[in-house]
């Protein structure tokens, strides 16, 4: 079994530091967003299956190396986090009126 040396450690830590801020502030701003939450939420999801599949690829085919496993693992834990708020805020916005089409407008 590979054991984690001080600078990936270090450099672990500091990933998942990033990753937290950007998380924060994603989710943070998403009230505010002017843009179409239901695409990054759909988005969101996508990526999260994808590093899904590859973090159990991962495990199964590097059994006792947890490396990069670990860090693909808090790439799912970002996307889920911001795949949930982003759920969570288009649930909450109140969905807006359809547009008449030519037809219905004559």
């Amino acid at each position: 079994m590979n054991v984690f040396t001080t600078s990936e450690l270090i450099g672990t830590a500091i990933f998942a530091l990033i990753l937290a801020i950007l998380a924060y502030r994603i989710i943070r701003g998403m009230p505010t967003m002017t843009g179409d939450i239901s695409a990054l939420r759909k988005r969101t999801l996508i990526w999260m299956q994808v590093a899904l599949v590859l973090t159990v690829l991962q495990l199964n085919f590097k059994a006792g190396d947890w490396r990069f496993a670990i860090i693909l693992g808090m790439i799912v834990i970002f996307t889920g986090s911001v795949w949930l708020a982003a759920r969570h805020y288009d649930l909450q916005r109140p969905a807006e009126p359809e547009q008449p089409t030519n037809t219905e407008q004559k």
